[in-house]
């Protein structure tokens, strides 16, 4: 049995303390699937609880969908659901998942036409938006919480039930506004009281947060979005080590631009020899 122990000076209340213990057991195999959970009067003697609080701290794991509780035979650990997903891929999370025979549903917490937040005024370059708030679920089990800003005017036609259970990218594909990508980063967070109740996690879990943009071809951007993870979350990135004296495709776009600016100077200069 883990020696992990509660912290009575924590001010989060017991039963998430434990069921945040048992969370991390599971999602790093301590307890593997399959695996039988100590029984409640087991869970009672070494976090000196009582039973209801080892009651309710099971609860939220079941609820959460990490282990099945069996009349009977106790609780045992579900096989944990991983989402994998390519930091180097604008969107698409519905269809990574399905290549690997998993299936996403949505769910709409809320879209509302406000001003979106300065970063992402800047980024969209207004401030006529609507701020969408969704849950992705993968076997029933809350995976990711987004927060995506897009323009209104791009947009007029969004309503919950037209983004319920469908890819925002491919709406915008579908309106005229096929996305191209942007810029990206992803940073371990903890979670807040919103996102510990979306993603039924405590609060103070790890999450992983992934924060961008998406842009079109011309550069116009389409949606500035934060997305956070459970930590059972898996991010793909393809790694290519670059040859002694290559030149990056950054360095052939900066070579390119200077080509034609010479190019520009010399037609310049050629006029006004004429002249």
């Amino acid at each position: 049995m883990s020696t992990a122990t509660i912290d009575r000076d924590d001010p989060r209340p017991l039963h998430v303390q434990i069921r945040s213990i048992l969370q991390k057991q599971i999602l790093d195999q301590t307890l593997p699937p399959g695996q039988q959970l100590p029984t409640e009067e087991e869970l009672q003697h070494q976090f000196g609880v009582s039973r209801s609080v080892v009651r309710q701290a099971l609860s939220g794991l079941a609820a959460g969908g990490l282990i099945q509780r069996q009349r009977g035979r106790g609780s045992v650990v579900r096989a944990t659901p991983v989402l994998h997903r390519r930091v180097q891929r604008a969107g698409g999370l519905g269809e990574e998942a399905a290549a690997r025979g998993q299936q996403l549903s949505t769910r709409v917490l809320s879209l509302d036409a406000v001003p979106a937040s300065m970063t992402a005024q800047v980024a969209l370059n207004t401030s006529r938006t609507w701020k969408i708030e969704r849950i992705r679920y993968l076997e029933d089990t809350p995976m990711v919480f987004m927060r995506t800003w897009v323009p209104r005017d791009l947009f007029p036609h969004f309503t919950p039930e037209l983004l319920e259970n469908a890819s925002l990218l491919e709406l915008m594909r579908e309106s005229g506004y096929p996305p191209a990508g942007g810029p990206r980063q992803v940073q371990a967070v903890a979670a807040d009281d919103v996102l510990a109740e979306g993603m039924e996690v405590a609060v103070g879990d790890p999450l992983l947060l992934l924060e961008g943009v998406t842009q079109d071809a011309t550069g116009r951007g389409l949606e500035s979005f934060s997305v956070w993870h459970r930590a059972n979350t898996v991010f793909d990135v393809d790694a290519q080590a670059t040859a002694s004296g290559a030149v990056s495709a950054e360095e052939v776009q900066h070579l390119r631009s200077l080509v034609r600016e010479f190019d520009t100077a010399l037609t310049r200069l050629g006029s006004n020899a004429l002249e």
